[in-house]
């Protein structure tokens, strides 16, 4: 590849890793919505009524045979577990994702000898 095409790719790699870093952490930059749509959630799932082919139709509680809070309850959790489950998941591929950027980014650097600047120690010490 040429000097011009890894200067280009070297723009690109340092915008994807601003833009993986701004867009990281949803549910942490949107607890409350997080949180908003749990609690509406966990109120509506169980009066939910499916229709089948036939036109019968049941609702969560009609099916599980559990009161109403207990379903509330028993949605909430599982909403909770699942979100947690994909917060971690997504922070685990966000952290993945910008490992390899970061190792593209020094890989570019050093063939374009862009390489991390000498501190003042290191440059006062001569061989």
């Amino acid at each position: 590849m040429s000097r011009y095409y890894k200067k280009k790719e070297l723009i690109v790699v340092r915008a994807r890793i601003r833009s993986t870093i701004k867009n990281s952490g949803f549910f942490v930059k949107n607890l409350w919505k997080v949180v908003g749509f749990g609690i509406f959630f966990a109120i509506w799932a169980p009066t939910y009524v499916s229709v089948d082919q036939l036109g019968r139709s049941k609702s969560a509680m009609e099916t599980s045979g559990l009161e109403y809070k207990e379903l509330v309850i028993l949605t909430a959790v599982l909403y909770t577990f699942f979100s947690f489950l994909a917060h971690f998941i997504w922070q685990k591929q966000d952290r993945k994702k910008l490992n390899r950027l970061e190792q593209r980014k020094r890989e570019l650097e050093k063939e374009l000898g862009l390489g991390i600047k000498k501190t003042k120690q290191e440059t006062q010490q001569k061989p």
